[in-house]
């Protein structure tokens, strides 16, 4: 199975936040095309993982929580999973299989990256620009005139101009 959630949802030290954010879950007896509203937390992700092992839950606070029960379907056949694998992914040693990979042809080398970049605290989480890194990465991996998403439609690209400039 392979579980994937957002890390930091909301940009803050905590991690804990109670705006929603996607999860995805990916196995052979998950619930196929379905959207499941239940209000889970990452500890709910830990508890479903660890009852799936079959190992120990880690603390108390995750064997308090209830597992993610309602996103399986016990009764699902014909399940079958095909990844598809990023480029920058396939060009490291990692034995990944070789497959189709997605196309980053119009990605920024490096020297792009490290020069919008400069002056970003990497030394610990959470201390870089959130919304202008945000910014970079959409503007870093869209082509150019893609405009950046908002949550009440889309802005124009002079909102962007620092990431620009």
């Amino acid at each position: 199975m392979i579980f994937v959630v957002e890390d930091d949802a909301q940009n803050g030290p905590d991690h804990v936040d109670a705006h929603r954010s996607v999860a995805y879950i990916v196995g052979p007896y998950v619930k196929h095309h379905a959207v499941i509203s239940t209000h889970y937390t990452t500890v709910n992700f830990l508890r479903t993982m660890e009852d799936i092992l079959g190992i120990d839950h880690l603390s108390i606070n995750d064997a308090f929580q209830r597992p993610m029960t309602d996103i399986f379907d016990l009764q699902q056949t014909g399940w079958q999973f095909t990844p598809i694998i990023p480029a920058p992914l396939m060009a490291t040693s990692l034995p990944v299989p070789k497959m189709q990979a997605n196309n980053f042809s119009n990605m920024h080398p490096a020297s792009w990256w490290a020069a919008h970049t400069a002056g970003y605290d990497w030394s610990q989480e959470d201390k870089i620009p959130a919304g202008a890194f945000n910014r970079l990465l959409w503007m870093g991996l869209h082509h150019q005139g893609v405009l950046y998403p908002t949550q009440f439609g889309i802005v124009s690209n002079t909102a962007d101009r620092d990431v620009n400039d």
